[in-house]
């Protein structure tokens, strides 16, 4: 009977205010694999075995044959792709922070019909207040998960055209 209840609650407030942090969900991860598109191709770029010039020539063909990265890319692409993917990186980044903030406000959406029961035992919209608040906290942390897993091959990739940039 409280399965029913809960299931019933969650649905109730997904049709209130819970269906934006799910949109918000999908916009962010469709961002997230554009993030890492282009974060790989300069990563792959920046450390492609013809960087690596001290190693020996069986072991350099042997990396050659491995690199995912077969196309050079030339510096209008370089910076190209580094653009897109900064601009799309600082999207995700931001709504990723947005989630835990949209739980909240959720949560104080779903509060404010309460105030006509303060001072009464009935709690019962309590729950679907908290709805919004889990799925906003949950969410924040799995793409603080998915952000771990792409920002070092940004520092990287900074960090290789940076380099090429400002070179000498």
């Amino acid at each position: 009977m409280v399965k029913v209840e809960i299931f019933g609650i969650l649905k109730d407030n997904f049709l209130k205010f819970d269906y934006i942090i799910f949109v918000s969900f999908i916009f962010n991860l469709m961002f997230y694999w554009q993030v890492r598109k282009h974060a790989d191709k300069l990563y792959y770029h920046y450390n492609s075995s013809d960087k690596l010039s001290n190693l020996p020539e069986e072991s350099l063909e042997k990396l050659r044959k491995n690199t995912k990265n077969k196309k050079i890319l030339s510096a209008e692409d370089l910076l190209d792709s580094r653009e897109k993917m900064n601009k799309r990186y600082a999207i995700y980044s931001n709504v990723t922070t947005i989630f835990p903030l949209l739980g909240m406000l959720g949560t104080v959406w779903a509060l404010i019909p309460m105030v006509n029961t303060i001072g009464t035992t009935d709690t019962s919209n309590f729950f679907s207040a908290l709805t919004s608040t889990f799925w906003g906290i949950i969410a924040a942390i799995f793409f603080k998960v998915l952000d771990s897993t792409i920002s070092y091959k940004i520092d990287d990739n900074e960090k290789h055209t940076e380099h090429l940039l400002f070179k000498e």
